[in-house]
């Protein structure tokens, strides 16, 4: 696994050199700013908060995050999460479903401007500190993981001391 990861890195950066070689090196940072961009407006901020059992965390859906996903893993610190300890719906009102319950037969669906929640059962959320949540849905379709990651310190729940 690890040598594959290497293999997209390096690609990746050999797609930056000749971008930067073919049009000059700001349009690499152009296009390094946009994805960014796109990154930090999926994750609502100031979403991520502590629970009595661990962490919550809520995305904004834009339109490049659209579509039937057939698996959802979480990662916390790194950590895979049992899919039976991740809740997650689309919305207020709507009911919640474990992330264990996901499978091609029983996708989860995003549509665009879609507020996904998410409630994950970890001890890593009475930690102190920073913590880093990697999001990763599966899709149907091409391409073949979406994924965002989150990396700073969860608020206490409403009502904390």
């Amino acid at each position: 696994m690890r040598g594959h990861r290497s293999v997209g890195i390096l690609s990746l950066l050999r797609q930056a050199i000749s971008l930067g070689a073919d049009f000059g090196a700001r349009s690499v940072e152009s296009l390094l700013s946009v994805a960014e961009m796109v990154e930090q407006s999926v994750v609502e901020p100031g979403s991520l908060r502590r629970t009595p059992d661990g962490l919550s965390l809520a995305l904004d859906n834009p339109p490049l995050r659209v579509g039937a996903f057939s698996k959802v893993r979480i990662l916390v610190d790194g950590e895979a999460i049992p899919s039976e300890r991740v809740s997650l719906r689309t919305g207020e009102g709507t009911p919640w479903r474990t992330a264990a319950t996901v499978t091609p037969g029983w996708t989860f669906d995003l549509g665009p401007g879609d507020r996904t929640e998410i409630r994950i059962v970890t001890s890593a959320g009475g930690r102190a500190g920073p913590v880093r949540v990697r999001v990763e849905l599966v899709p149907l379709a091409i391409p073949p993981l979406v994924w965002v990651e989150v990396r700073e310190t969860p608020s206490e729940p409403p009502g904390a001391p």
